[in-house]
């Protein structure tokens, strides 16, 4: 099965949900302020295996996809930036 995001908005935040084969990761996310645009709350690297039942070795690029596929579907011309704890989505500079 394909990587997938389905988007659940509520007010000022709402929900974020990536699907992967039998894999489903429910994120909150709160609408940001000035630059930034969004930040959705991921589970910290010591929290990944026991939150996903994936390896530590496949967190980065299953958050790469789901900041990448949130800004292809929500937020065109943004860039985001990767923490321990949050994908944070900020408008680009020009």
């Amino acid at each position: 099965m394909a990587q997938e995001l389905e988007y659940i908005n509520q007010g000022r935040g709402g929900t974020v949900i990536y699907r992967d084969g039998d894999l489903e990761l429910k994120l909150s996310f709160e609408f940001g302020g000035g630059d930034c645009v969004a930040i959705v709350f991921i589970p910290s690297p010591g929290e990944w295996a026991r939150n996903t039942n994936k390896p530590l070795s496949e967190r980065s690029n299953v958050l790469k996809f789901i900041a990448e596929q949130s800004i292809r579907d929500q937020a065109p011309n943004c860039t985001y930036e990767l923490s321990d704890n949050f994908i944070e989505i900020y408008r680009s500079r020009r």
